[in-house]
């Protein structure tokens, strides 16, 4: 007699189950998260946001703000000297704010456009206490582990032939005129632009 091998049933046996598997988590940091700050009146809107950025060690990035400022002091534009001011004295309501708060070795600069009581703009960066006449808002969102490059300087041709051709004047912007505006320049400061009133140009 030849003994008999049975054959193994195929399957899973009747009544088992798999082993439950523990839940995967996965912590994803986002790049950029928004913020929204608030300066309270009477307070300074460049000194209140660099100390939230070193109370919470992040750096931030100004998309927008709106509110009032008053007395604003610039930094004139070149060919002052260096180190020069101008202070606007009055409320203004603020347009826009742009800055990049970041930690050394990055140097960090405010720089706001305003509109005064008669409708002049002026704009540029903010060199001194910017004062909050009323409550502030600014829209920000925070740089987590930002990467830092240093650019290798190259010097090209198409550089030195773009310099040459402005020293003997080519490429120059021509005069703007017109608009129904009127545009003044204060000694020393940004241009400052007043509407002026009429009637609409025909067409």
């Amino acid at each position: 007699m030849e003994p008999v091998q049975r054959q193994r049933p195929r399957g899973r046996p009747q009544g088992s189950k798999n082993k439950p598997k523990p839940p995967v988590f996965l912590t994803l940091e986002p790049p950029m998260s928004p913020y929204i700050l608030q300066v309270p009146s009477g307070n300074d809107v460049v000194a209140s946001i660099n100390r939230f950025c070193r109370e919470k060690s992040i750096g931030l990035c100004l998309l927008s703000g709106s509110g009032s400022v008053a007395d604003v002091t610039l930094r004139q534009p070149s060919p002052a000297p260096p180190g020069s001011t101008i202070t606007f004295h009055g409320k203004f309501d603020l347009l826009s704010v742009s800055a990049a708060l970041l930690p050394p070795p990055v140097s960090s600069s405010f720089a706001v456009s305003l509109a005064g009581p008669q409708g002049q703009i002026i704009g540029g960066f903010v060199s001194g206490p910017l004062i909050s006449a009323g409550p502030v808002f600014v829209v920000a969102a925070s740089l987590n582990n930002p990467s830092y490059y240093r650019l290798p300087a190259e010097v090209k041709q198409e550089n030195s032939s773009a310099s040459v051709e402005a020293k003997e004047g080519k490429g120059q912007s021509p005069p703007v005129s017109g608009g129904g505006g009127e545009s003044c320049h204060i000694e020393g400061s940004d241009v400052v632009w007043t509407p002026a009133a009429g009637a609409p140009p025909e067409y």
